[in-house]
């Protein structure tokens, strides 16, 4: 006599199969997920690791910025930092997407997915690791002629008032120039959810990185534009580099009363005022 599967054991067999997949595909997720995370934990460390090595060269200073937008890469972070790392992928969220950035390395155009602390709502204000940003002024460059733009000057390393509790570098929805500022966000920033499903990585003055976990707000005195900012007020308060009342202008602040303010008061403001996506 032949011996053959009866319909009823294949049906059997397929309908296990099934309920595998349906268990498993999940956890292969998860896992792909984490793993991108793992990712970008090194590289945002990575980038620290980079600037600690640039700020020995420059007398314990944090880097300048200077930027326009038709000058792209050159001025910015990335730019400075690049004889440090020696690897451009490293700048790179694994899970940014965007394109439009500047094709000179990378022929893509892929956007940068991490930025330094530029502080809290204005990026102009000095809250973060930049000085009060200067005026705009002129400059010529070989590279885009001559441009209006501004100068970020970098802190001294040893400025602030807890190195372990200072942002130095974040994850950035910001372009063409990457900041991290509540405020001033515009391409995926303006997204309903924040990128990665809100795990952002932080790397601190200290040197140790870790996961910080994001929301995507509306703050109606804000004009009710989408800002991405840390879930948590003590996550957000890292963004500040001292006590000191707030001095820069408050004109990219969307008219926000940000002068004359401290830093851990705006945040508490903002977090009073703010309505969840």
């Amino acid at each position: 006599m032949r011996k053959a599967f009866t319909l009823i054991e294949l049906l059997v067999v397929i309908a296990i199969i099934a309920i595998l997949a349906a268990i498993l595909f999940p956890v292969f997720a998860q896992a792909k997920a984490a793993a991108k995370h793992s990712t970008n934990i090194s590289n945002v460390k990575n980038v620290a690791t980079a600037q600690f090595i640039y700020s020995s060269d420059a007398d314990d200073m944090f880097l300048c910025e200077f930027n326009h937008d038709s000058l792209n890469d050159y001025g910015e972070w990335q730019w400075f930092l690049q004889p440090y790392m020696k690897n451009r992928d490293i700048v790179y969220d694994v899970n940014r997407t965007r394109t439009g950035g500047d094709t000179y390395i990378d022929p893509k155009g892929r956007m940068i997915g991490y930025a330094p602390n530029f502080g809290v709502l204005n990026y102009r204000g000095g809250t973060g690791m930049f000085e009060v940003a200067s005026a705009d002024f002129p400059i010529t460059t070989s590279y885009g002629g001559t441009q209006n733009g501004r100068v970020w000057r970098g802190k001294s390393m040893t400025s602030f008032d807890s190195s372990a509790e200072m942002l130095m570098y974040t994850t950035t929805a910001d372009s063409p120039m990457y900041t991290n500022a509540y405020y001033y966000q515009t391409e995926d920033g303006q997204n309903k959810e924040p990128r990665n499903g809100g795990r952002w990585v932080n790397a601190f003055v200290d040197g140790h990185a870790k996961t910080v976990f994001y929301g995507a707000y509306t703050v109606p005195a804000l004009g009710g534009a989408y800002i991405q900012m840390p879930k948590s007020i003590t996550d957000a308060n890292r963004y500040c580099a001292n006590s000191a009342v707030v001095e820069g202008e408050s004109s990219d602040a969307g008219g926000f009363p940000t002068y004359g303010m401290r830093c851990v008061d705006i945040n508490a403001l903002l977090i009073s005022l703010r309505v969840p996506k």
